[in-house]
């Protein structure tokens, strides 16, 4: 009985970990310089894994875990590159 109990605490952990990221929303402004920056909505519904569209852009690990850890309206800025990314975290 202790099995089954363990086992389904994992698997809805495991369920609300995966629901919880696709539904994040972040808003990114990249700013080359003060001529060239853009900006996006970023929606985690359709990623197969949490922050696909931050890795496929260069963050590394710390700044991942930083961004995992933002609450709604929170943001951070990191430097990648000779670019500047701000991310505010909407939903």
């Amino acid at each position: 009985m202790q099995f089954f109990k363990q086992l389904n605490n994992n698997l809805i952990g495991k369920l609300h970990r995966t629901s919880e990221f696709q539904q994040r929303m972040w808003i990114v402004n990249v700013r080359e310089n003060t001529l060239n920056n853009d900006t996006f909505v970023i929606s985690e519904d359709s990623f197969s894994e949490p922050m696909q569209w931050m890795k496929r852009h260069n963050y590394d690990d710390y700044m991942i875990d930083e961004l995992d850890q933002l609450k709604l309206s929170e943001s951070a800025t990191f430097k990648i590159g000779n670019t500047e990314h701000c991310l505010f975290r909407v939903k």
